[in-house]
C-alpha cells in the first residue's frame, strides 16, 4: 500500500517515541541493580559506596521506575500496550473503530494531555526554583527532576496521541492495510 501523506508524521513520531523507550530501557536495568544493592547492603550486610545511605537508595529506586515508566508509555501506546475494554469494541466495524478511537483521542486524551502539561510543568518550574529536595532529611536533593518526569510523559502522550489520530484519519481514508489497522487500533481477542 502507498504511503500516504499523514504518515510522513506518524512514523517519525513513532520512531521517536521508540528511541525515547529505547533510552528508558536503561531505567530498567538501573532499578534491578539499585534494588540488588539496596537489598544486599540491607540484609547481607555489605558496605554501602560513597556517602549513600539507605533512604537514597531507596529514593533511587523510585526514580528509575519513575524514568522507566513516563520514558516507556508514549511508545506503549503506539503499540497498544494499554489496558482496553474490548467487550463492546470488538463487535463494531472497523470504520467505528476508527472513528471511536479517533473521538476518544481529540475529546479525552489531547484535552487531558495539554491541561497536563501545563500543570506539571509549573509544578516542576515552583520545584525547581524552591531548590525543593526529599521530605527526608537524609534523601535525594534536585527533586525538580523527578518532578519534570510528569511533564515528560504528559509530552510524550500527547505525540503518541497525535500520532494515534493521524492513523485512525488514514484508517477512516482506507489507507491502512490489515496489518497496519490491527497495529492502529490493537488486535481483538
Amino acid at each position: 500500500m502507498q504511503r500516504s501523506a499523514l504518515s510522513r508524521i506518524y512514523r517519525p513520531i513513532d520512531s521517536l517515541l521508540a528511541v525515547i523507550a529505547h533510552i528508558g530501557s536503561v531505567a530498567i536495568v538501573l532499578l534491578v541493580f539499585i534494588t540488588m544493592y539496596d537489598v544486599s547492603t540491607r540484609y547481607l550486610g555489605l558496605p554501602k559506596f560513597a556517602g549513600l545511605n539507605s533512604t537514597m537508595v531507596q529514593e533511587s529506586e523510585y526514580w528509575a521506575h519513575a524514568f522507566l515508566f513516563t520514558l516507556f508509555i508514549g511508545y506503549g501506546y503506539t503499540r497498544q500496550t494499554h489496558v482496553r475494554i474490548d467487550l463492546l469494541r470488538d463487535l463494531f466495524s472497523l470504520k467505528t473503530k476508527f472513528w471511536m478511537e479517533l473521538i476518544c483521542i481529540l475529546a479525552l486524551l489531547v484535552p487531558f494531555t495539554s491541561i497536563s502539561i501545563y500543570y506539571s510543568f509549573n509544578y516542576a518550574m515552583r520545584s525547581y526554583i524552591d531548590g525543593e529536595v526529599s521530605p527526608s532529611t537524609n534523601g535525594l536533593s534536585h527533586f525538580w527532576i523527578l518532578k519534570s518526569t510528569l511533564v515528560a510523559m504528559f509530552v510524550l502522550m500527547l505525540l503518541a496521541g497525535i500520532s494515534q489520530a493521524l492513523k485512525c484519519i488514514d484508517g477512516l481514508r482506507g489507507n491502512l492495510d490489515e496489518e497496519q489497522s490491527a497495529r492502529a487500533l490493537g488486535r481483538g481477542h
